[in-house]
């Protein structure tokens, strides 16, 4: 009974963190995704700091993996204005996609930003957060439009 009890735990909060997550599926190869959503990022003039290759870090362990790339950036008055709100929420920063490849086909996927008024206990912040949003948002549309 007790391990059921934990199965249903453990489902439901995988369901309810599976639902803050967005996916666009990507008509171009990861590289391709992955450089035009650097270049956005860099046009928009955001804080662009890496770009982590998961899949050649699995290989240099010996293990293949499908293309897993993930990007990390920010918009530095957003974060200032965040962290000045409750400084906790630097741990969901900066901000990240995910582009991947999964059975043939091309992904783009990120959490929400409104995860983190559940996640620290936010009251407040909302401009922010759902300028965060917004702003994800946008850089994914942008990379996927037609050149």
């Amino acid at each position: 009974m007790k391990l059921a009890l934990f199965s249903l735990i453990v489902i439901t909060s995988l369901s309810l963190s599976a639902q803050n997550l967005t996916t666009y599926r990507s008509p171009k190869s990861v590289d391709e995704t992955v450089e035009k959503l650097v270049e956005i990022i860099k046009q928009k003039k955001l804080a662009y700091f890496e770009t982590v290759e998961h899949d050649k870090v699995a290989e240099e362990y010996g293990v293949e993996i499908p293309p897993t790339r993930m990007i990390l950036f920010e918009d530095p008055n957003l974060m200032i204005e965040l962290i000045s709100c409750r400084q906790t929420t630097a741990l969901d920063l900066p901000m990240k996609i995910l582009v991947w490849e999964e059975h043939g086909d091309v992904y783009i996927g990120f959490f929400d930003p409104k995860v983190m008024k559940k996640r620290f206990l936010l009251n407040e912040c909302d401009d922010i957060i759902t300028s965060m949003s917004r702003l994800k948002v946008r850089v994914v549309n942008e990379a996927l439009k037609d050149d």
